[in-house]
């Protein structure tokens, strides 16, 4: 009897989540994809490791063309790789996958992950932090730490790099903190602990995601991985805290002194509206702490790899050397706002690195309304994986994709392709916050180490010889580095 009475109550539970999904299962069975099985859904198809995951992706592109899907779970997951259906999306669709909830910890209530309501409340008390005048008093902070870098460079000649984001995290991380605050870098004395921290909590994320059983919630408290993740992201919020301690020091270090509070820069804005109860210090501390990770980690990435690649492509190379000395003759200038505008083809090589290997690969969003994208219905309840780096290489709006090619970037190409066939820093209102930010970063630490150096990639022929993990950004795993000293 009591066999039959729990064989019912199954059944009956199955029944009422299959009721209450029935307009989400009746489109989906419109769309093709991938086999799923009950309960589990597609998710045996993501048990690949963090080293083979993009690979996985990479090898599935043509048949996720143009529309397909894909259940994690009970979770519906739909991929469309049309960039029309992609600009509708980012455009209607801000609530972010629930997904992203498996964060948790560090940055759960940053822009990041925040509920649209409250997003834009943070995304509006934000935005001053990063309007134009503020970015261009930045300039000479990134020029500061990339001299730092070529330093590093110049010690370390001849010797192979194999580490070398380390490296530039390191620098990367000291301007974010140098331009996002009021705080001198060396009052803080863990920010190599800073970066472990957050490289162990993207780690044990994408753990938590390619072993689908740590996703049910129960489990993953149970888990060993969980006790290292929260330990790594009180590793960070202390960090973050003491950034926050230092910056009120600074301030009225400051005032005593009559020099310039930068009371309009990223941090001390947030206190202020903190004072009149606009924000509370949890929120302060976990935006805090995303745009630590987000301003140098990505920056790091980015640099790394398109001096991989213009190692591999020597060629070109010369040609981003040639339109440096021609902006910047001499060694000792070091590049203004002025010059670092007039750096096109470097730009446009940065933008074509960007373009097949973006940092970010892939969005998600949810929606809780029907949307309609030309033959289909992605009904309320679906969740949305952009894949950006499908996108980037789609041969029906990239000829030859897989070739490198800055000059599809030139302005009269950009003008032809639909909006979201590119889009590194995602697309629409939620798209990120600090793009400019990004961009005058890279290309003022690149412009500062070619000017000086040549660099060349060991044991690599093309780009796509570089191997990747996937830890939420895509990282390198095999790239090697030799610079020499340029004569001038």
């Amino acid at each position: 009897m009591l066999l039959k009475t729990i064989i019912f109550s199954v059944l009956f539970i199955i029944i009422v989540v299959l009721w209450k999904k029935r307009w989400l299962l009746y489109h989906s069975w419109k769309i093709p994809g991938s086999f799923a099985v009950p309960l589990m859904g597609s998710a045996f198809l993501l048990s690949a490791t963090k080293d083979n995951f993009f690979d996985l992706i990479y090898r599935n592109l043509d048949s996720w063309k143009p529309v397909t899907k894909f259940w994690v779970g009970s979770q519906l997951y739909i991929v469309t790789t049309r960039p029309t259906d992609v600009e509708k999306i980012l455009t209607n669709c801000l609530t972010k996958s629930p997904f992203y909830d498996n964060l948790g910890g560090v940055i759960k209530d940053s822009l990041l992950t925040l509920k649209v309501s409250i997003w834009k409340k943070h995304r509006k008390m934000i935005n001053p932090s990063f309007k134009s005048t503020i970015l261009n008093s930045f300039h000479d902070v990134f020029v500061k730490y990339s001299r730092e870098m070529v330093k590093f460079l110049y010690d370390a000649e001849g010797n192979e790099q194999s580490d070398l984001v380390s490296v530039i995290w390191e620098k990367t991380l000291d301007s974010a903190i140098a331009t996002l605050t009021n705080v001198k870098p060396d009052a803080i004395k863990e920010r190599r602990r800073a970066i472990t921290a957050a490289t162990k909590i993207e780690e044990i994320f994408i753990q938590r995601f390619h072993n689908f059983w740590l996703l049910i919630d129960f489990i993953w408290k149970l888990s060993k991985l969980h006790e290292e993740y929260k330990a790594a992201c009180q590793i960070g919020h202390a960090i973050a805290e003491n950034i926050i301690t230092e910056e009120h020091k600074s301030s009225e270090s400051l005032k005593f002194s009559g020099d310039i509070i930068r009371s309009e820069h990223f941090l001390p804005h947030l206190l202020k509206l903190n004072q009149t109860k606009q924000i509370t210090r949890k929120e302060i501390l976990e935006e805090m702490s995303l745009m630590l990770i987000a301003s140098s980690e990505t920056t790091a990435l980015t640099v790394n790899i398109v001096l991989t690649i213009l190692g591999i492509y020597p060629d070109i190379q010369e040609k981003v050397f040639e339109e440096l000395v021609s902006v910047l003759p001499t060694i000792e200038k070091d590049p203004t706002l002025e010059d670092i505008s007039r750096l096109d083809y470097l730009k446009r090589v940065v933008k074509e690195t960007m373009r097949l290997v973006p940092i970010i690969p892939f969005i998600l969003r949810y929606t809780d309304e029907d949307i309609k994208c030309g033959s289909y219905v992605f009904p309320a309840g679906s969740n949305f994986f952009v894949p950006i780096i499908v996108l980037h290489r789609d041969s029906d709006v990239w000829p030859e994709p897989e070739k490198f090619d800055p000059d599809r970037f030139l302005y009269d190409k950009i003008t032809k392709r639909e909006h979201c066939s590119y889009i590194p820093f995602s697309f629409g209102s939620r798209n990120c916050i600090g793009l400019r930010y990004a961009m005058m970063s890279v290309k003022v630490m690149l412009a500062t180490i070619l000017r000086s150096f040549k660099v060349q990639t060991v044991g690599l022929k093309s780009w796509k010889d570089i191997q990747w993990e996937y830890l939420i950004m895509l990282k390198p795993k095999n790239i090697r580095l030799l610079f020499e000293k340029r004569a001038f």
